[in-house]
């Protein structure tokens, strides 16, 4: 892993086989940041996996895939939960067959390499309790 802070963004290249959630969390933890978007990233993932959230059940339906798949788009937002920084992350992803998959993500490993980039926020972001789920609030 290698990361540059540019002002209030931070660049993240992430390599092979490393943790996508334990990297990114251990970068923000040592720039002390807690409040973000998530501009972009790009790259591949394996062993993932990614969730549907059912209303009516008022819970996740996950998938796990262990088949490396490009990473074509990521959507999200960087907030503090319980005092750590919490990524709310969705995920494009295409595999082999250049299906594409989606949904929030769980837990990943990087396959070959992510390059991401974050925008630090202004805002007090964090997520309060709630009935079935977490929401993001901000102060």
């Amino acid at each position: 892993m290698k990361y540059r802070v540019d002002g209030e963004k931070v660049f993240i290249r992430m390599d092979d086989g490393e943790d996508f959630y334990e990297t990114l969390y251990g970068v923000l933890n040592e720039l002390g940041w807690k409040s973000g978007i998530v501009l972009n990233a790009i790259g591949m993932l394996k062993d993932f996996e990614i969730g549907w959230f059912n209303t009516q059940k008022s819970e996740y339906e996950k998938e796990y895939i262990s088949v490396p798949h490009e990473l074509v788009s990521v959507q999200g937002n960087i907030s503090d939960k319980d005092g750590e920084p919490f990524a709310h992350l969705h995920v494009s992803l295409a595999g082999p067959s250049r299906s594409v998959v989606g949904g929030h993500l769980f837990r990943a490993t990087v396959c070959n390499t992510v390059e991401m980039f974050i925008l630090k926020g202004d805002l007090n972001l964090f997520r309060v309790r709630g009935e079935t789920f977490r929401p993001l609030d901000v102060v």
